[in-house]
């Protein structure tokens, strides 16, 4: 199975990365705000462009098992994040996203996650999607409860990075789940 790109929202769209978006990733990934809830430090222009040369290659797996994709606003077409669906076995995967910081509390964030996990779920057939999010986010705990996922359970100490232990909040969604809730 596979995903038809771009995924269009309402305000949004999910497209694959291309080599001149490293500029626009770079501008967010390098935020110290953006990257205060991530396991890494804000990152450098060459993190930047070796991430996006990673996604390049990822794209021309086959079978492509990788969804990261660009978040894109359809009024301006200013790049302002990414979304993606990281496989954890055959038929499971792991939701995540990362929006630059003018993008916050406008409901992008859940509106780029909803559109990916429902694309997961209906398109590559997954069986369970799943998320983290470190204790202390709130925004992204409020958006993973939004988009449907229900809290399982807190791990405490699931990694340590930047100097600290990380306490993570794990979520998830079933296909039964979702299938019921779609009727």
């Amino acid at each position: 199975m596979s995903l038809r790109l771009p995924i269009i929202t309402r305000r949004l769209q999910l497209r694959d990365s291309a080599m001149t978006d490293g500029d626009a990733v770079f501008a967010y990934a390098a935020d110290p705000e953006v990257a205060r809830h991530m396991f890494h430090a804000p990152w450098t222009r060459g993190h930047a462009e070796a991430y996006v040369t990673g996604l390049l290659a990822s794209q021309q797996a086959v079978p492509r098992r990788l969804w990261e994709l660009a978040i894109v606003e359809r009024a301006g077409g200013a790049l302002i994040g990414s979304v993606d669906l990281t496989p954890e076995g055959e038929d499971e995967a792991d939701l995540g996203y990362v929006l630059a910081r003018q993008a916050w509390g406008r409901g992008v964030a859940s509106e780029a996650a909803a559109a990916l996990l429902d694309a997961g779920f209906a398109r590559l057939g997954l069986r369970r999607i799943s998320a983290m999010c470190a204790v202390e986010n709130l925004a992204a705990r409020r958006v993973l409860e939004k988009i449907g996922l229900r809290h399982v359970d807190t791990v405490q100490r699931y990694r340590q990075a930047k100097g600290r232990d990380f306490d993570v909040h794990r979520f998830e969604l079933r296909r039964t789940e979702w299938s019921a809730r779609a009727r």
